[in-house]
């Protein structure tokens, strides 16, 4: 698993990124939200915070291939 505060630059400008939010371990994907609707599709999810709309890689035994999915998105 991704050690929290880890930052990786992806293709298309996106960043993930390794944090917790409200005490739950989230997996980031920073500048993605015009790829909101494709990212959804291949199982990310949205979250609004602080009226800002963010979105997320489910933390569990399916990241690995919903990252996959969301490289392959990117390019």
């Amino acid at each position: 698993m991704l050690n929290e505060g880890y930052s990786q630059q992806l293709p298309g400008g996106v960043t993930l990124r390794r944090s917790y939010i409200a005490t739950e371990p989230r997996i980031e994907l920073v500048n993605a939200i015009s790829l909101a609707e494709r990212l959804l599709a291949v199982g990310c999810f949205t979250e609004i915070i602080n009226w800002k709309k963010r979105v997320f890689i489910p933390v569990s035994d399916k990241a690995p291939a919903i990252l996959a999915a969301v490289i392959e998105i990117l390019g």
